[in-house]
């Protein structure tokens, strides 16, 4: 009597699976942008404080006086350095200094091209202070920087070019008129980035797919016993019900057959159960994105906390154990026959009289200080903290060849401070330095080195003493 055009096994089937469909593309594109968005996200802040630590370290009217002469002085050329060393410390593509001049025709002024010592080693010409070929810049490109240096703070984008897919980060240089003479840029390589991307995506997609797969599957076989078969009966009696009542005029031949079932509960309780699996469903997925979202979380805190355990938590210097990681790789230079390097050995002096008078938060007070220039003299050396009051210095590439000078200066500044009686007693820094050399004849090892610099250290000490005596 009547004809199923749309089998109710059929409908939910191709229900379930348009569901599945959605579910996939709605959740692989949530879980693309997310993981997206974390992990540019952690680039940005860590190419912001790249540009924001070399920007510190730049005088721009010097650098501003380079660029209108096109003549390097030697803060250019300091400068120049201290980039490159930013090169060998951070995973970076490049960094740079240019300045934007047209796009027809395409013109770009290298200011500064940052580099690894091995860069500068195997391409000694490299890139200077003055116009670059025409052909190493698209017009579309430059007009990106054009377009960056409209910001007054750090713009990012995506550059194309002939020098690789990199993300880019950008800050205008202001002369002292308030004029943009040059931009600071840093480039972190994004192709392999953005291939984890879409393979971490993929994953996602066939594990939400397979899950799909698994949820449909089971729920075709409960539904067919629990749901097609029950259903069929009634449809059997109902239609037969229809059939002996059709043109039945006598009440009492209206009879009708019930199946053993209870229709009304049972396609309650799958319209539930539907319900329930839908619920479960999304709130697993859910729960997976969650779960990604805070292991990317904790990626960036596992990576600050590497960050903090080796840095010394007064100073902000490199700590012991990051000293302990430099001597590994200073002995394989020496093993190797290419170790040139020297130790600086800097012991504070009178530091427990000053914690004894004026207490330990003037003693940090006297301890960051001359850490403080320390740092600001070997400005291209690594400095650290190996004990309360001990640094070391490692000397290497432009400071090793300055030592003799840097190392005299650095004594000058601390008898100074030491003596200048206008300062605070926490401030006169009084420090006892010895400096020893490597001697490819007689080092074996970098302690080796460690131990003549620190017996220099005590000579010089032990004169200090004598001297007050």
């Amino acid at each position: 009597m009547f004809e199923n055009k749309r089998p109710l096994k059929k409908s939910i089937f191709i229900g379930c699976s348009a569901f599945i469909v959605l579910l996939c593309l709605v959740l692989s594109i949530l879980t693309y942008r997310t993981y997206t968005q974390s992990l540019y996200s952690a680039y940005e802040e860590r190419m912001t404080d790249i540009i924001e630590y070399v920007y510190s370290h730049i005088d721009m009217e010097d650098l501003e006086q380079c660029v209108e002469t096109k003549q390097e002085s030697e803060k250019f050329v300091q400068l120049t350095a201290f980039m490159d060393g930013i090169m060998e410390d951070f995973d970076v593509h490049y960094l740079y200094i240019v300045m934007p001049i047209s796009t027809d025709p395409p013109l770009m002024m290298n200011v500064i091209s940052a580099d690894t010592a091995y860069g500068r080693a195997t391409d000694p010409d490299g890139y200077y202070l003055g116009l670059v070929s025409p052909e190493d810049y698209e017009p579309d490109e430059i007009a990106r920087f054009f377009t960056a240096m409209e910001n007054d703070g750090i713009t990012f984008f995506k550059d194309f070019s002939v020098w690789g897919y990199d993300y880019t980060g950008l800050l205008p240089l202001k002369g002292s008129d308030g004029e943009i003479f040059a931009v600071l840029c840093v480039d972190i390589e994004v192709y392999e980035l953005e291939k984890d991307i879409r393979e971490y995506t993929a994953m996602n997609v066939v594990l939400i797919v397979i899950l799909g797969l698994f949820f449909i599957s089971f729920f075709l076989y409960w539904m067919t016993r629990n749901i097609t078969e029950p259903i069929s009966k009634l449809e059997k009696s109902v239609v037969s019900f229809a059939r002996i009542s059709h043109e039945q005029k006598d009440p009492d031949k209206l009879e009708y057959d019930a199946p053993p079932i209870h229709t009304h509960n049972e396609v309650e309780s799958l319209s539930n159960a539907v319900e329930q699996m839908s619920k479960d469903m999304k709130t697993y997925v859910k729960n997976i994105v969650d779960a990604e979202g805070k292991v990317e979380v904790m990626k960036t805190q596992v990576s600050h906390m590497d960050m903090l355990a080796y840095q010394d938590a007064l100073t902000h210097v490199k700590n012991k154990a990051w000293y302990d990681k430099v001597r590994e790789r200073i002995n394989k230079d020496i093993n190797s026959g290419r170790a040139r390097f020297a130790i600086v050995m800097a012991d504070l002096n009178n530091l427990k009289k000053i914690n004894d008078t004026f207490g330990h938060e003037h003693g940090n007070d006297y301890i960051f200080g001359a850490c403080h220039e320390l740092c600001v003299m070997y400005d291209h050396s690594p400095v650290f903290r190996i004990g309360g009051d001990e640094f070391v210095i490692l000397l290497e590439n432009r400071d090793y060849d300055n030592r003799e000078v840097l190392f005299r200066k650095m004594k000058e500044v601390f008898d100074y401070t030491a003596n200048d009686t206008t300062r605070d007693a926490w401030e006169r820094y009084s420090v006892a330095m010895g400096m020893a050399i490597y001697n490819v004849t007689t080092d074996n090892s970098m302690d080796d080195v460690f131990k003549r610099a620190d017996a220099e250290m005590y000579k010089d000490k032990q004169s200090s003493k004598n001297a007050r005596e």
